[in-house]
């Protein structure tokens, strides 16, 4: 191995051990930050992501990779990707031409990602001048997001996947856990909806009709309780009104007689006590 090559651990599926990927940088649908993603040699798209403890690293026979990440790859729709892209405004274009970014110019590899089907699923498709030409339709969208909300929630349910906060052994989750098909398709609505856009997502939600909770804030009465139940420091500062000669008026009044006689007594030429622990 050479001494500059940076050695990173991929988890990759079974058959494409094999095979050569190309790492190419694309725009996150949702977020619209650039992810990293990775091409096979037939043109299968996944995304990298990655699994980091604190301190970790990896042994790779006599080498330590100091580097101790777990890059995952996942296989993704690449319609994902490309809806961030259309036009809406009804007109029809080729698609290399709606993949041009500036700043991720490998959003053109997605051009080779699907099929003449595939794209089908949210462009409605003509021939003009000799060239392939699609525009973008809402309806099919929708209808395709649908699918995959219904495909991923049957997935979760056929393969037991718990999709609860907190781990929960098979033996202890009850049949709601398991088998309600709100819950379940409410948690791939929300897998879905993290590769749309914030409109996209709520025309999916009011599509598949369901209803998402959220959390009520708090009221007056609960703030005042909650202010009840903390302890607060003082605001005056009680300090400016205290005065030494209020403070030496009161100790004399205080002062017992065997005090006041050695008041009386004349201190000149004795050294006072702290003077004894002065450094010499």
């Amino acid at each position: 191995m050479a001494d500059n090559v940076a050695l990173r651990v991929f988890l990759v599926p079974e058959n494409e051990i094999e095979g050569k990927f190309s790492v190419i940088r694309l725009k996150h649908p949702k977020s619209g930050t650039p992810v990293l993603c990775a091409l096979d040699s037939s043109n299968k798209l996944y995304e990298i992501v990655h699994f980091m403890d604190e301190f970790s690293s990896w042994f790779a026979g006599n080498t330590v990779i100091q580097d101790g990440r777990l890059f995952i790859l996942t296989v993704v729709d690449p319609l994902f990707f490309i809806l961030s892209y259309v036009n809406q405004d009804g007109k029809f274009c080729p698609l290399e031409d709606l993949l041009i970014d500036a700043d991720f110019p490998d959003m053109h590899f997605l051009s080779k990602c699907c099929s003449s089907e595939e794209l089908l699923n949210i462009f409605d498709s003509k021939e003009a001048a000799g060239y392939r030409v699609l525009c973008y339709n809402n309806i099919k969208t929708l209808h395709w997001l649908q699918k995959k909300v219904e495909y991923l929630s049957s997935s979760l349910k056929q393969k037991q996947i718990s999709i609860n906060d907190g781990s929960k052994a098979a033996c202890l989750q009850t049949n709601d856990d398991k088998e309600n098909p709100e819950i379940l398709q409410s948690y791939a609505y929300h897998l879905i909806s993290d590769y749309l856009s914030e409109e996209l997502s709520k025309e999916l939600l009011k599509s598949l009709g369901l209803q998402i909770k959220e959390d009520k804030p708090k009221s007056e009465n609960d703030a005042q309780g909650a202010s009840k139940n903390t302890c607060t420091s003082p605001t005056d500062d009680y300090s400016k009104k205290y005065s030494m000669s209020s403070a030496q008026e009161k100790q004399k009044t205080k002062m017992s007689a065997a005090q006041k006689q050695l008041m009386k007594v004349d201190k000149k030429g004795m050294k006072t006590i702290s003077s004894f622990f002065q450094k010499k």
